[in-house]
């Protein structure tokens, strides 16, 4: 009975432990269990019965396809279809470009306040360097905002497992454009005190600052853009339901990722820092402690930690 039990512990191995592959589990357990007390009925030996429940069983390629097929019938209605993810992709991207440029464009106007600074036009390089600074900070916030209204749209809605399998085969595609965007993007952050020695040679250093500036934002937009653009895909890819905003799930995602323990999560999330405020508050006043009484700041973010383990669902 034991060696039954051990095959049907690693057929599924590789499966996911949700309620659906443990149900399965438990049933082609029960039933491989009787079949085999019923050969021994018959006459047959332990070993023979063994053999023969384990012959008759199936391949693991039949029972993947039978668990798949399984959870596609219970997927919600509201699935995300494949041209909305799609049209996220696409927005993202253009988001990541602006929000990318905003970054580089600050670094760019440090580099030209002191690029001026360093010619005697100190006026015009004030004058430049607020004005890129102002436009580069527009374009951070616009871009910013529309991270948030893409995000909104999909927000808790469930992920077919079918628009899974394609964002990860999209991700896997856009691999090596990351990997390439990334090395020559920290390369560059590397290479960007060169021109400095470059100009020492001819008695010129400073010359060399505003380059350095240049090359940083040449390396930090391809930091940035690459790895906005390849954590995209991880949104239809690590989480059942589409998740917004990591601090403020919606319902599905709070149900899924904390299972029966989500209304009192919920409820911690909404009580537990108003009461460590009037905590510290209270002891602060009474105790005129003010020099020290922030580490209860830093014990309840721990003990926050401990409590959220305990009603995350395993």
């Amino acid at each position: 009975m034991d060696t039954i039990k051990n095959y049907v512990e690693t057929l599924f191995l590789e499966f996911p432990n949700t309620k659906e592959v443990r149900r399965a589990k438990q049933e082609i357990l029960t039933i491989m269990e009787d079949h085999y007390l019923a050969l021994l009925d018959e006459g047959k030996s332990e070993h023979e019965a063994i053999g023969q429940v384990i012959s008759e069983f199936g391949s693991v390629d039949e029972l993947r396809e039978e668990l798949e097929f399984a959870s596609r019938e219970r997927e919600p209605e509201d699935g995300i279809e494949e041209d909305e993810m799609y049209q996220y992709l696409t927005e993202r991207k253009k988001d990541a470009k602006g929000l990318s440029l905003g970054i580089s464009g600050c670094l760019l106007a440090v580099g030209t306040l002191v690029g001026l600074g360093i010619s005697g036009a100190e006026m015009m390089g004030f004058l430049l360097f607020f004005i890129l600074i102002a436009i580069s900070v527009g374009v951070i916030i616009y871009n910013g905002m529309q991270f948030s209204k893409n995000n909104v749209v999909l927000n808790d809605r469930y992920i077919p497992v079918d628009l899974n399998k394609e964002a990860q085969k999209l991700k896997q595609g856009y691999q090596k454009s990351f990997q390439v965007s990334l090395v020559f993007g920290i390369c560059l952050c590397v290479l960007s005190v060169s021109p400095i020695f470059f100009f020492q040679m001819f008695t010129y250093a400073e010359y060399g600052i505003p380059v350095m500036f240049f090359f940083l934002a040449i390396g930090v937009f391809l930091i940035i853009y690459g790895s906005i653009n390849y954590s995209s895909f991880d949104k239809f890819i690590k989480e059942k339901y589409f998740i917004a905003d990591e601090d403020a799930l919606g319902p599905n995602a709070m149900q899924e990722k904390y299972g029966d323990a989500a209304r009192t999560k919920h409820l911690l999330e909404r009580v537990y820092w108003p009461i460590v405020v009037m905590i510290y508050f209270s002891w602060s006043f009474l105790t005129h402690s003010w020099g020290f009484s922030w580490i209860i700041f830093v014990m309840a973010g721990i003990f926050y930690s401990v409590l959220e383990a305990i009603f995350v669902k395993k």
